[in-house]
């Protein structure tokens, strides 16, 4: 049997940038879950054979443009509630690190690019503590570096 080379979830991080030169990552402590989508966004047209135009015509793909969104949930972290306020709709440096044991390490390192955080959401139960989630959307391109 061949098990996969699995990771767990709490060496995935979210970190923020402060801007300055040079520019300091700072985590975003609390998140639970995080999550990372990158997107091929097509245009397709359905195209027919020339020398048999009663065929089935099969699809061509132009690739339009590419984005990365990211998601966070978890525990509000008040420390980091300014810097979430003064992120918001604004262009910030962002990092999507992927970090690994030092004893097995295999894959590691990080997604970075400018993002605006689109979307923050606190909840607020009686007897529970308050939660964040949050989405944050690429403006521009984003890199992967090896560590």
């Amino acid at each position: 049997m061949a098990l996969p080379n699995t990771l767990r979830g709490t060496y995935i991080n979210l970190l923020l940038g402060d801007g300055a030169t040079p520019e300091v990552f700072t985590p975003v402590c609390g998140l639970t879950a995080r999550g990372l989508t990158k997107q091929a966004n097509t245009n397709d047209q359905f195209v027919r054979d020339c020398a048999d135009p009663e065929s089935v015509p099969v699809r061509k793909v132009i690739v339009t443009g590419e984005q990365v969104d990211i998601t966070g949930s978890g525990l509000m972290d008040r420390s980091r509630l300014e810097d979430m306020n003064a992120a918001f709709k604004t262009y910030r440096n962002w990092r999507y690190e992927i970090d690994e044991p030092a004893t097995d390490q295999v894959y590691g390192g990080y997604y970075s690019g400018s993002g605006v955080l689109t979307n923050l959401e606190l909840g607020a139960t009686d007897d529970d503590f308050v939660t964040v989630s949050l989405s944050i959307v690429s403006d521009g391109d984003w890199t992967f570096t090896a560590a």
